[in-house]
């Protein structure tokens, strides 16, 4: 798969990707893999399905560019917002 990008978007990119010490093609990868999750995520909040997808999506928005600490998984999280 191709993706045209015009030259001032090219040459975003490539400034971008120097900033962050990152060849433009694995920058340009990152930040398509991010769009397509923010969009898997307003799909499935739009879907007639329910609360259960809501959660989801909401949970992936949340957890956008924050790591978990080492040890902790999503799942224990989860209990622990039960408890």
């Amino acid at each position: 798969m191709e993706i045209n990008l015009t030259v001032e978007q090219q040459a975003q990119l490539s400034h971008i990707a120097a900033l962050e010490g990152k060849d433009a093609g694995e920058l340009a990868r990152e930040v398509f893999l991010r769009g397509l999750q923010v969009e898997a995520a307003l799909i499935a909040s739009r879907s007639p399905n329910t609360e259960g997808q809501k959660a989801a999506a909401r949970m992936l928005e949340l957890r956008q560019n924050n790591v978990l600490p080492e040890g902790v998984t999503i799942q224990a999280l989860i209990r622990e917002g039960r408890a």
